[in-house]
């Protein structure tokens, strides 16, 4: 199978401490999280408008932890990620990835909305689920760069573990002043994480526009 290419509008991303007994409790047996802090793991929020694909338009939410990645070839990844909840605007997208890349999924259509600042410097999602609003997220901007860099992507379900990775390409501003912020809702769209105990406003927050990814076929560990 060749590379299979996504076109993105917009991707954000936030890295937000949480306790590592709450990631730990996420991850399956073999795989940990890495710690900035003692006692501290990092919950990686990321929300995609996705404008090409096989499956056309759609929107996207991922949750992941971050986790140590693996050195192949001389290259070190930007970072590696274990997702574990993935929700689309569409049925077509969902099916896509559940075939192809093995995430899990919440399983049904979610709302997800990008409304920019007056003056362009933020961005900001927010994502329905079951009628009701579950996470709002904003990001804000730095220095632009255009940029292509490697992250990685781990996944387990019933038919085995997997690994694959991801290019990404397009313009980027990353920093981590913190000036972003999020808020989670009380909803079951949350359910596996310790609300209160996540910080609000990222350590590490990512903004790309107009690029692409690009991942290479599905490997199984």
């Amino acid at each position: 199978m060749s590379l299979t290419r996504y076109g993105y509008r917009n991707a954000i991303n936030g890295f937000f401490e949480f306790p590592t007994e709450n990631a730990r409790r996420i991850l399956p047996r073999g795989i940990e999280p890495v710690e900035p802090h003692h006692g501290s793991s990092v919950l990686a929020v990321t929300v995609f408008h996705f404008h090409e694909s096989e499956v056309g338009e759609y929107g996207e939410v991922v949750y992941a932890i971050l986790t140590p990645p693996r050195v192949e070839d001389g290259r070190l990844p930007q970072g590696a990620f274990f997702p574990w909840q993935v929700a689309t605007t569409s049925k077509a997208s969902r099916e896509h990835a559940i075939e192809r890349w093995h995430l899990p999924h919440w399983m049904d259509d979610v709302g997800v909305d990008f409304e920019p600042s007056n003056e362009g410097r933020s961005l900001t999602a927010r994502v329905e689920a079951e009628g009701s609003l579950a996470l709002e997220m904003t990001i804000t901007d730095h220095s632009w760069n255009e940029v292509s860099h490697l992250y990685q992507s781990f996944q387990q379900d019933d038919e085995g573990r997997y690994m694959c990775n991801i290019l990404f390409e397009g313009e980027k501003s990353e920093h981590e002043e913190e000036t972003g912020r999020i808020k989670l809702h009380e909803h079951p769209f949350n359910r596996d994480i310790e609300i209160s105990e996540v910080f609000e406003q990222p350590f590490r927050e990512m903004w790309m526009r107009d690029g692409h990814q690009l991942f290479d076929p599905l490997r199984t560990l």
